[in-house]
């Protein structure tokens, strides 16, 4: 049996200067990961921190005080709720239109007139012939005037009798009254006796009904050539002074006449070919539509 010498692996001796190159760098990184986790802390800690609060110790001023006290008023104001009162809502809305012709509004339907009720002359009682409007009430006559609207028996009972305008305005409250009445004085009267006498109806219209829209329509216009001598220019003076009177009384003035006028501020011809003054369910139709879209709150 022959020995056989054992292999011998050789190894290469290790090199010392890569032991030290080595350990260098992982020293240097360490170095730097520790440094790196320093600041990001710090940088954290920086973001999470609540901000300063910054306090004045400088004393409001008396006008801020005021200026705050005002927005506060106003916004108090405006999320309050409107009056629930008819007779409020209707002052609100027209108390600064008194003495002027009341202006343009949102129309109405018809139903706004159930509760109303037309006092005047001749024109106003075309309101009943021509049934326009059926559903208000109408107390009116040929001939009426500022003195037999408390003396002429003109409006028929239940039982066939007839009593004065004024009398039946007393026997039910509603909730709006239309007046047009002086096309039997405004030829006649001064202006001044016209508004006095025109005054003292009002004022016992608004005895008899104190919770009522009072609405005084103007005098209408007539042609050129009428068969009672009315001349337009007077008519339009003294529905000026009317308007002024509305002011005084505190009712509301509806100035009719400008929807019935023509280019030259008169009736046209037309409208009116048998008198010149009264018209045929055309031009009612124009009056009442004018009335709706110019109303107050009821």
């Amino acid at each position: 049996m022959s020995y056989q010498k054992p292999y011998r692996v050789h190894q290469r001796p290790r090199n010392k200067n890569n032991f030290w190159q080595v350990l260098a760098i992982v020293a240097i990184a360490l170095v730097l990961s520790l440094a790196i986790a320093l600041a990001w802390q710090k940088v954290s800690g920086d973001a999470g921190d609540p901000a300063p609060v910054v306090s004045s110790s400088r004393p409001e001023s008396s006008s801020e005080m005021e200026s705050s006290s005002s927005q506060e008023q106003a916004s108090s104001s405006e999320s309050a709720p409107p009056s629930s009162s008819s007779e409020e809502q209707a002052s609100a809305q027209g108390s600064e239109v008194y003495g002027q012709a009341l202006p343009e509004t949102e129309r109405v339907r018809s139903d706004y007139f159930d509760d109303a009720v037309f006092v005047g002359d001749s024109i106003t009682s075309g309101i009943s012939l021509y049934q326009i409007m059926e559903n208000a009430d109408v107390l009116a006559d040929t001939g009426v005037n500022f003195d037999t609207i408390y003396t002429k028996e003109s409006v028929r009972q239940e039982d066939g009798t007839r009593i004065p305008i004024m009398e039946s305005l007393g026997q039910k409250q509603y909730a709006k009254v239309y007046v047009m009445l002086g096309g039997n004085e405004v030829r006649g009267d001064s202006e001044e006796f016209f508004i006095a006498r025109y005054g003292a109806v009002l004022d016992d219209i608004k005895e008899l009904q104190p919770n009522a829209i009072i609405y005084v329509q103007s005098m209408l216009p007539v042609t050129q050539n009428n068969n009672y001598n009315l001349d337009n220019t007077k008519i339009d003076q003294f529905n000026q002074a009317l308007m002024e009177l509305c002011g005084e009384k505190q009712v509301y003035y509806l100035n009719v006449a400008e929807c019935m006028k023509d280019e030259n501020g008169m009736l046209p011809d037309e409208a009116s070919p048998a008198d010149g003054m009264h018209f045929g369910p055309d031009y009612y139709s124009k009056w009442f539509e004018y009335l709706k879209r110019h109303t107050v709150a009821s």
